[in-house]
C-alpha cells in the first residue's frame, strides 16, 4: 500500500484523483451509516456539493422511499456528523435522489432447430454411402445419422 500511495503522492493528478475517492468512500459510509440497510444497499452516493447530497437508486421504488423518509435520514446524517469525526466535513442540508435502473441483458431464447425430411433423406443416403465406402465403420457416418433423426 505504500507504493502505491508513493506513486500517487509523486503525481499531483493521481493525488487529487486519490483523495476524491477517498472522499467518495466518506460520503459512501456517510451513506451506509445513515441509512436503512435495505435503503443503503439499494442506493449509492454520487456527490455532495453545495451541502447537497446526490443519491442515486436503483429503481424508482427505492428512491420514493428515501423521499419519504427525507427529514429523518437528514437528522441522522446531522448526528453522524457531529458525533463521528470522521464525517466532520460532510455538512448536508439537503438530498436530491435521481433513479438509476441497472440493466439487465434479455436472455436470448434459443429455438432448436430440426432438418426438414428431405434434408433428413439426403443425410441418410450419404451416411449410408460412407458406411459402403468405408466398409461399415466412419463415425462421420454416425453423427449424420444422428442429425438426421432431428427432423420435423
Amino acid at each position: 500500500m505504500r507504493k502505491i500511495n508513493t506513486l500517487f503522492a509523486a503525481n499531483h493528478q493521481l493525488e487529487a484523483l486519490a483523495k476524491n475517492v477517498q472522499a467518495h468512500q466518506y460520503l459512501q459510509q456517510l451513506w451506509q451509516a445513515a441509512a436503512p440497510k435495505i435503503l443503503a444497499e439499494a442506493s449509492n452516493v454520487s456527490s455532495l456539493n453545495n451541502k447537497v447530497l446526490t443519491v442515486y437508486a436503483d429503481s424508482a421504488i427505492v428512491a420514493n422511499k428515501i423521499k419519504l423518509t427525507h427529514a429523518s435520514l437528514l437528522t441522522q446524517l446531522e448526528n453522524l456528523q457531529k458525533n463521528n469525526p470522521k464525517f466532520k466535513e460532510c455538512k448536508v442540508t439537503a438530498i436530491v435522489v435521481k433513479v438509476q435502473v441497472k440493466s439487465h441483458p434479455k436472455t436470448i431464447i434459443k429455438t432448436p432447430r430440426t432438418l426438414s425430411s428431405n434434408a433428413a433423406n439426403s443425410l441418410t443416403i450419404f451416411a449410408q454411402n460412407l458406411l459402403v465406402k468405408n466398409k461399415g465403420q466412419s463415425p462421420l457416418a454416425t453423427k449424420l445419422k444422428l442429425l438426421a433423426s432431428k427432423t420435423k
